[in-house]
Parts: structure tokens; sequence; C-alpha cells
């Protein structure tokens, strides 16, 4: 296990999630000629500035996750995380700088649900057309605490933590396969490994749930396949689980350092705080906090309560 694997994943996750705000929604050919490379106001060739937010300023993304690790130093307890969900919609609790911006329309529908008061087990949104990834890019911080579950438990938990916002299947699936490939990581497996091994316990799994073959086909391109044979030019970036989840697998998987990877998250353009969030907890988690320019981790908004957050989980759940 490497290092700070909490800091390293929490830290790992909002410097992508920043490094993609400016840029949000700026297309692939526009980055190319112009990328991303660093922290910064973007002002590209279309002189677009994503949001108007201070350099190093993370987005929903990174507050959410915030909110579920705060809510895991206390246990696990889905009303506590729905509650501060609401606390973040509603107060600014752990947004960047005391302003809410970027959230989805099922997010922010569920969390009015919530506030309203849904239970969280019915708060999110469970139509089959559901396909954001507004739980996958908040989820990771729950690895810590299922790592000592069966896979039974592992799926059950996951899908409860995704489901307050997002219920569908094609949302549920990429959650559960990024915790399990996560656990490889944390585990102490290598990219290679972990990859096999994530594939086999997710097909396996997900096969005795019904229907399993039409479950299997959302995750097809990274359990049947090799992700890094694919071009770019088929790696789609938009805001769906499913491709989120097989652009972050992309490249972390064809890159060799945190740097790398989360760099050509964001130059993927469309999604990029997401794809780059995700991809970030997975390469901080991996390399570890040290291998985080330190640079980035200075001028990353609230970095010392982040660290402290990251102090108190690590705590919390015995690592």
């Amino acid at each position: 296990m490497k290092p700070n694997p909490v800091h390293g994943a929490l830290f790992g996750l909002a410097i992508g999630d920043a490094l993609g705000v400016p840029v949000e929604m700026i297309k692939r050919d526009v980055l190319k000629k112009d990328p991303v490379q660093d922290f910064t106001n973007y002002k590209g060739p279309e002189g677009y500035k994503g949001h108007q937010q201070p350099v190093g300023t993370f987005s929903d993304d990174s507050s959410l996750t915030f909110c579920l690790a705060e809510s895991l130093c206390n246990g696990y307890n889905l009303n506590d995380i729905a509650a501060r969900f609401v606390q973040y919609f509603f107060e600014g609790y752990w947004t960047a700088g005391g302003v809410v911006f970027g959230v989805g329309k099922s997010t922010e529908d569920a969390i009015t649900r919530l506030r309203d008061g849904v239970l969280p087990e019915r708060s999110g949104n469970y139509d089959v057309n559901c396909t954001g990834n507004g739980s996958l890019m908040r989820i990771l911080p729950l690895l810590f605490y299922l790592r000592a579950y069966p896979v039974g438990m592992r799926y059950h938990m996951t899908r409860q933590v995704a489901s307050i916002t997002h219920g569908s299947i094609q949302t549920i699936l990429p959650c559960f396969y990024f915790l399990e490939f996560a656990l490889e990581i944390l585990n102490g497996s290598d990219r290679q490994t972990a990859y096999g091994n994530t594939a086999k316990t997710v097909s396996t799994f997900i096969s005795n749930l019904e229907p399993g073959q039409q479950h299997m086909d959302v995750l097809t391109p990274l359990i049947n396949e090799d992700i890094t044979q694919r071009s770019e030019g088929s790696i789609n970036s938009i805001h769906h689980a499913v491709h989120t989840i097989q652009a972050a697998m992309y490249c972390f998987m064809k890159t060799n350092s945190y740097t790398e990877a989360v760099l050509m998250a964001v130059n993927l353009g469309d999604d990029t705080d997401t794809t780059a969030a995700v991809t970030g907890g997975l390469a901080g988690l991996y390399y570890g906090f040290d291998a985080i320019p330190e640079k980035w981790i200075a001028q990353l908004k609230r970095s010392n309560e982040i660290k402290d957050l990251g102090d108190r989980l690590t705590k919390a759940m015995g690592l």
C-alpha cells in the first residue's frame, strides 16, 4: 500500500477537478491546439474561461467527495451523507470559495428532494435513462470503508451511496468497477494485475445479477477488452458515467505518472473536470501523495483543510 493513500486519493481527485474547471466543455480539437499544462485561468483560441473561478478552484465533484469523506469519519450513515450533500448545495459547505457551480440536473434534483424530506434510499434518479457521472465523481472515499467487506456487501454499499443521486444500473456499475479497481490498487496490485483482477471480479459478480448479460454490456470495454488498445479518438469524454470510467481508465493505464494522467484526462475535452477528477483519484492512489506536484497542492483551494480531512479519515479508517 502506498503511504498516505487517503491523501493521495483526495488531493489527486481535487487537483484533477481543479485543472479541468477552467476548460469544462471545451472540445478536444481546441485543446489539442492549446493544451492545459498547469493550473490556469484558461483563455485559449476561443477566449474561454470556464465558470469564472480563481485558479485552483475545485467544483462539485470534489465538494461532494469531501462531504462523503467527512461523513465516513463518523462511520457509515446514509442519512448523514445525505445531510452533508444538502448542506453543500444550499449552504456552500465544502465549496472551494463559497460558490456552488457546475452541479448536474440529477444531482440538483436529488439533493432538493433530500432537503424536502425524501429519504436517501429514494432520493436519486432511478430512470433507466439516467446515465450521468454525478455519483461516480464523488464515490472514491467509500473505498476506505468498504475495503474489508466481501464483494456482495461492497456492491450493496456502492449502490446505496451512488443511488442517493443516481440509481440507474448505467451509473451504479461504473461506480462499482471504479471502486473494485481502486481496491486492487489499494491492496498493492500493479496496474495490469489490477486491470485483470477487476475484470474477473466484476464480471463474475454482475453475471449473477438479473439480467446479467445486459448489465455486463455496460462495462464491456473494460471487462472484455484492453482499453489501452483503443485509439484516443474512440474515447468519449462526455458526462455519461460509462464513458467517464472508460476515459479515466484509458488515461490512467496509458500514462506513467500522476501529472501525465490528469493532463491527458483534461485535454480530452468536454467534461474535463470530472474525467480528470476520476483519473486523478486513481492516479493519486496509485502513485501516492508525494508524486503529486507540490506547486499544485499549494495552489489548490483549501489545501490545508483537505490535508486535515485526509488525516481524520485515515485515522477513522485505521489506515
